[in-house]
């Protein structure tokens, strides 16, 4: 992440492709979708963004409805984004932020730098924006793949396993709750029914530190971490810290959608993935026991035809 203030993220990236094709690409509703969304939606014309027209794009579990707030072809546009985010009980969670591309030609390339303002001074707005700052780096690195290489790598670039948790880097304000320093650990905000470490017997306020012998002092060090797995059936071994404690468990990793957000809500409705994720919210028992299997809750979700 290049060094900035807590409200914003700066991505900068060097794209070898002509001026008005980078522009589409991030600035139009079908240019969107050629790289980043599953789709996008515009109330302008396609090809055409002009200040306060709205887009609909969304990215699996997650939507943002965007206004364009600023626009001077083909150099500069900015959005005001509203983001709702599904959490793992089904409850939807409203973020609001601005997004600035700056486009300048030097030379052969495209200078791109992608700017986001507006993040809370609070640990879910940390989280916000240390997942979003990761999502646009793998997405600008997916954009220079379709320019350049005529590849489209989105879903090997999102696919890499997963724990089943939402974590931020250890701030000031857990540091002392938890008892492992600022920026030594990634503390577990939620931790989804079902999931990989809910299997392992880890749980929200855990701190973890080591994935597979691969400290993980911080939220990119998390994800490079994970992401080291993909492609392989991995049982890494995740050192936490529970109440001053060093603990480690065997955790294995998953590739659910439930867990990755990659749900295609052409085949699945959203309002079907929050209705199965509050199901499985309701399923824990009194003794903290495991989530039930998918399996049960599909079985449990599906009308009696008889």
């Amino acid at each position: 992440m290049i060094p900035c203030p807590l409200d914003r993220t700066v991505n900068i990236t060097y794209l070898e492709a002509p001026l008005e094709r980078v522009w589409w690409s991030v600035a139009t509703a079908p240019g969107s979708s050629s790289y980043l969304t599953y789709y996008a939606r515009t109330t302008g014309t396609e090809d055409e963004p002009k200040i306060g027209d709205r887009y609909t794009l969304n990215y699996g579990d997650i939507n943002n409805e965007s206004v364009v707030i600023r626009c001077e072809p083909p150099h500069h546009i900015a959005f005001a984004d509203t983001y709702d985010s599904m959490d793992p009980d089904g409850h939807t969670v409203r973020y609001r932020v601005s997004t600035a591309y700056t486009l300048e030609q030097q030379g052969p390339f495209v200078k791109l730098t992608l700017e986001v303002t507006g993040f809370e001074p609070t640990t879910h707005g940390q989280w916000f924006r240390e997942c979003l700052e990761m999502g646009w780096r793998r997405s600008l690195m997916n954009l220079k793949s379709v320019l350049e290489l005529g590849l489209d790598l989105r879903i090997e670039m999102f696919s890499y396993p997963r724990l089943g948790v939402a974590n931020c880097t250890v701030n000031e304000e857990q540091s002392p709750m938890v008892c492992v320093p600022v920026r030594e650990g990634n503390y577990l905000l939620q931790v989804f029914p079902n999931s990989p470490v809910d299997r392992a017997g880890m749980q929200a306020g855990d701190v973890i530190v080591e994935i597979g012998g691969m400290p993980t002092p911080d939220y990119p060090a998390f994800v490079r971490a994970i992401s080291s797995f993909y492609g392989k059936t991995a049982e890494p071994v995740v050192v936490y810290v529970r109440d001053g404690v060093r603990c480690e468990t065997t955790v294995r990793l998953s590739l659910d959608e439930t867990f990755t957000g990659l749900i295609d809500i052409e085949e699945t409705p959203l309002e079907e993935v929050r209705k199965k994720r509050e199901l499985l919210a309701r399923q824990r028992s009194g003794s903290g026991s495991l989530w039930k299997t998918d399996e049960a809750v599909r079985s449990e979700s599906v009308p009696d035809s008889k």
